[in-house]
């Protein structure tokens, strides 16, 4: 793993193979950054199955989200250079940042999607998703994200875990579907 800042924005590298996925992390005013414990099992699942992968921290101060958004385009384009395939995925907050960069990706995972927050909004898009929520989820109750899914467009898949908001005993889960989803493409 190499450590890179682009655009004065800090990122941790895993260059693996010609596949890539850009993670987006959640909220950094809820303690949201690059080593969210999500964030780094999918990338270390999708390290072992070759595709190569960027997490990173948005500039500080937070910027409502408008900001963090430019951030994740500034990191897309990073990989885009670098690799032909590039997926995005996103964690709550970071799912939404995700989704406001997803026209120009090959594929986009949505894991405990939000339909707003602060000044940024859900958007669709035209890559194929994968949107993972949770049962128990007391920060996006699961009718929510039921009519997030039912808002998107094809193509896409559903999953349910049944568990809370961080995924607490389901971390395996989470990875195999992402890693599964990926690796369909």
């Amino acid at each position: 793993m190499v450590e890179i800042i682009e655009n004065g924005i800090r990122g941790s590298y895993d260059v693996r193979g010609e596949r890539s996925a850009l993670l987006c992390p959640p909220h950094p005013l809820m303690g949201g950054n690059r080593f969210d414990v999500r964030l780094e099992r999918i990338s270390h699942a999708l390290n072992k199955i070759g595709f190569s992968t960027l997490r990173f921290d948005y500039k500080k101060p937070f910027r409502d989200g408008i900001g963090e958004v430019e951030d994740a385009k500034k990191m897309f384009l990073y990989l885009k250079q670098r690799h032909e395939f590039v997926a995005v995925i996103g964690y709550s907050f970071g799912s939404v940042v995700a989704s406001n960069i997803a026209n120009d990706s090959d594929a986009l995972v949505l894991i405990s999607p939000l339909k707003k927050i602060g000044s940024i909004e859900l958007k669709d898009s035209v890559a194929p998703k994968l949107v993972i929520f949770a049962s128990y989820d007391d920060i996006v109750p699961i009718n929510e994200s039921k009519e997030i899914f039912e808002i998107l467009s094809e193509p896409k898949k559903m999953v349910e875990l049944e568990t809370d908001h961080f995924y607490t005993g389901k971390m395996d889960a989470l990875v195999r579907e992402i890693t599964a989803f990926l690796s369909d493409l």
